[in-house]
């Protein structure tokens, strides 16, 4: 009896890097989140030949890239991929590395083929310089990378992975009017870096080890979040030459507004445009949530949307049906 598998693979935010110095014996390092609310949902089926059923062409594009970058490592039967929900992409929420892994793990249930994740990713290119989305399709929940070693083609060495708090709730801020920077940009970006101040790798770390990581286990938001904001904030003092900036003018307004207001927990995931602020529990947030329509609307601010999310502490989820 032959088997159709649907898999529901969940996005993420990432928070930051730890060590962007290009000298580095060990880059990156990275930490960040699985989210709850964007996941793709693809389907893979037997099939004459192999079709890609996807109303998104720039995704569909992407598949069939995928597909065929397995195809020369591994001859695949014919199937049919059915994309049924989809991650935004270059939004900073994780979706090409969900895709690559998604279909690739689909392709291997269906062929058969016995491949762990870590090889998967190697084999499609991904985790070159962060290895959160990798962990967060394994795993889900919040997790720390630290980077690989110079000459590594391994993905990048996790060394945490923890459970999201239940109690703390998420808003992402999306800006419809912008993509993130990706591609061979992103890659431009990432060359283009000035020289790193040891003593920002130096606050990136003792941050995570002495308040993110601690706060975590403990519950104790506000150290977490004070670990989070200096993070954030030589985030933006490396790629934009300014710990206020961010990709999104209209985002970084509202957050600068809370700054004034002292509320610190706030980012940007990846090159955005998409931002997050992280509350301590429902009712924070949904004051706060308030408060931001309240401002955007007397600001006159469009094009943005306001998402109320979870942490998810679970990664990807497979479900496997007989044909009839």
């Amino acid at each position: 009896m032959k088997k159709n598998f649907t898999i529901n693979a969940p996005a993420r935010i990432h928070i930051g890097f730890l060590d962007l110095d290009k000298n580095s014996n060990r880059k990156y390092g990275s930490l960040g989140l699985t989210i709850s609310d964007f996941s793709y949902k693809i389907k893979i089926e037997n099939s004459n030949r192999i079709t890609v059923n996807c109303r998104n062409q720039e995704l569909k594009s992407k598949i069939k890239k995928i597909i065929n970058a397995f195809n020369k490592k591994k001859k695949i039967l014919g199937c049919k991929i059915t994309v049924l929900n989809e991650i935004p992409i270059h939004r900073g929420l994780g979706s090409g590395t969900q895709l690559a892994l998604s279909v690739g793990y689909l392709i291997s249930k269906l062929n058969k083929i016995r491949i762990n994740t870590d090889q998967m990713a190697i084999n499609l290119s991904r985790g070159i310089r962060s290895g959160i989305g990798i962990e967060s399709f394994k795993y889900g929940g919040f997790n720390v990378d630290v980077g690989k070693l110079k000459g590594s083609f391994t993905p990048p060495l996790n060394i945490l992975n923890i459970k999201w708090p239940k109690k703390w709730k998420i808003l992402l801020i999306l800006d419809t009017n912008l993509v993130g920077t990706h591609g061979k940009k992103e890659d431009q970006e990432f060359r283009d870096l000035k020289k790193i101040n040891i003593s920002q790798v130096n606050l990136n770390c003792k941050s995570l080890l002495m308040n993110i990581i601690p706060g975590l286990i403990e519950k104790n938001f506000d150290e977490f979040s004070k670990g989070l904001r200096v993070i954030q904030n030589n985030m933006s003092k490396i790629f934009y030459g300014n710990v206020n900036k961010f990709a999104s003018n209209a985002i970084e307004q509202i957050f600068m507004n809370l700054k004034k207001k002292g509320i610190i927990s706030f980012g940007q995931s990846s090159w955005g445009p998409t931002g997050f602020i992280f509350f301590e529990n429902s009712k924070k947030r949904n004051q706060l949530l308030k408060y931001i329509e309240k401002y955007i609307s007397l600001n006159k601010i469009s094009g943005l949307e306001l998402l109320k999310v979870e942490g998810r502490n679970s990664g990807k989820k497979l479900n496997i049906k007989e044909n009839v």
